[in-house]
């Protein structure tokens, strides 16, 4: 298992805390402890938000989730 390490300092790959960085970005009052404890999990940054905001599980969801790109939308949508 590949271990985290702490306050994401100096992780092996960006996009296994982009995830994280949108969290802390969106609310920045976040507990980092509790947020590096969640280990890049989506449902378990998704739990951690939820107890502290009032917006349902899936607007959080959808809020973490990366932006589209150009090439996403010209994929799905032609």
């Amino acid at each position: 298992m590949n271990l985290h390490r702490p306050h994401h300092v100096n992780c092996p790959s960006a996009a296994e805390c982009e995830v994280d960085r949108r969290a802390l970005a969106l609310w920045p009052g976040l507990d980092r402890r509790a947020l590096a404890r969640c280990r890049h999990d989506v449902a378990c940054v998704v739990r951690l938000v939820g107890r502290r905001s009032r917006l349902p599980p899936m607007t959080i969801r959808v809020l973490l989730a990366p932006p589209l790109t150009h090439e996403d939308v010209a994929t799905w949508f032609g």
